[in-house]
C-alpha cells in the first residue's frame, strides 16, 4: 500500500474517530470530559535540514501537517483530570534537493496511544505523552490531474514517544463546548542513517546522509470539543 494511501485511511480514521466524540459530547449533557482536537501541524526536526545529502540542497527548516486526537477521562481529581487516548499525524516536509524529475519531499505518518493530564479549575492546561508507531519516507513525487508518479529513495518506521503541552483556550469554560487550542509536541523518534535504498534511484540521497533522530517539534493549532 502507498504512502498517500496510508495517509488517507489514518485520516479518514481519525476524521471519523474525532465526529464520533464531538457528537457524544454534544448529545451528551456533562460527558466527564472526553474531547477531540484536531489541527494543523507545523513540524520543525533539526537533524532533517541538517542532513547532507549527495545532491546539492536541504530539506526545509519546517513543514506542514493535519493532526488528530481523541481522549477519554479515566480518572477525576480535586484539580485535574487524567485522559487516555489515541493520536496521529501525516505531515510533509519540502526541500530544495533535485532528483532525477521532481525535488526531495519527506513525508511522515504517526499513530499511537496518549495519556493527557488536564490541571486547573476549567481543565484548560494539560500536560502530554504518548508512544506509538512513526513511519517516515523520503521519495521524488510528482502530482498532477492525472495522477502521480514517485520515487521512493529512503524509508523506515520506528517506535516513537513523545512529550508536551496544551492550552485549551476556549474548551472548558462554563458557556463553550469548544474553542482554539495551542499544543506543542517534541518526539524522539530515531530512525538511523539516511542513504538511498532504491536500486535505480540512487545518488540523489547517497551512501550516508547523516543520522536523523530527535528531538522533532511539532507546533499544533487547532480546535478542541469537550
Amino acid at each position: 500500500m502507498r504512502y498517500w494511501q496510508r495517509m488517507t485511511i489514518i485520516i479518514a480514521a481519525l476524521a471519523l474517530a474525532h465526529l464520533i466524540v464531538s457528537t457524544a459530547s454534544a448529545a451528551e449533557e456533562g460527558a466527564g470530559g472526553m474531547r477531540g482536537d484536531i489541527s494543523l501541524d507545523l513540524p520543525a526536526w533539526p537533524s532533517l535540514a541538517d542532513l547532507e545529502p549527495a545532491s546539492a540542497g536541504s530539506f526545509d527548516s519546517a513543514g506542514f501537517g493535519i493532526g488528530a486526537s481523541v481522549h477519554w477521562p479515566v480518572g477525576r481529581f480535586a484539580n485535574s483530570d487524567l485522559l487516555l487516548g489515541l493520536d496521529g499525524m501525516v505531515a510533509a516536509t519540502g526541500s530544495s534537493i533535485s532528483g532525477s524529475f521532481a525535488e526531495m519531499l519527506a513525508r511522515q505518518l504517526y499513530l499511537g496511544a496518549s495519556v493527557k493530564w488536564l490541571f486547573g479549575e476549567s481543565r484548560n492546561v494539560s500536560l502530554d505523552a504518548g508512544v506509538g508507531y512513526h513511519e517516515l519516507d523520503m521519495a521524488q513525487v510528482d502530482s498532477d490531474f492525472w495522477g502521480s508518479i514517485e520515487f521512493e529513495h529512503f524509508s523506515k518506521s520506528t517506535a516513537s514517544g513523545f512529550i508536551g503541552s496544551t492550552w485549551d483556550i476556549g474548551a472548558g469554560q462554563p458557556d463553550h463546548a469548544g474553542g482554539l487550542m495551542l499544543a506543542l509536541r517534541v518526539h524522539f523518534a530515531d530512525f538511523g542513517t539516511v542513504s538511498d535504498d532504491a536500486r535505480f534511484v540512487s545518488g540523489v540521497l547517497g551512501p550516508d546522509a547523516g543520522r536523523l533522530d530527535g528531538p522533532l517539534y511539532v507546533v499544533r493549532v487547532g480546535y478542541s470539543t469537550r
